[in-house]
């Protein structure tokens, strides 16, 4: 039996670790970040900018900006 809790933790990171890529072949054409949830959106992945502007500069600080 799968423990519910696990799954849902799994899923979380599956999640954040999708949005982080898709984020990322979004950077690869320039523009502004605050567009950034509009074009996730349009790919299927609803993200508000409470989410994406902290990635964003997650990202930058890695290297990626």
């Amino acid at each position: 039996m799968i423990d519910e809790e696990v799954l849902a933790g799994h899923r979380q990171k599956l999640r954040r670790g999708t949005v982080v890529l898709a984020a990322l072949a979004t950077l690869e054409t320039p523009g502004h970040g605050y567009g950034l949830p509009a074009v996730l959106e349009e790919s299927g992945l609803s993200v508000d900018a409470n989410t994406s502007h902290p990635l964003l500069r997650r990202l930058e600080k890695q290297g990626h900006g």
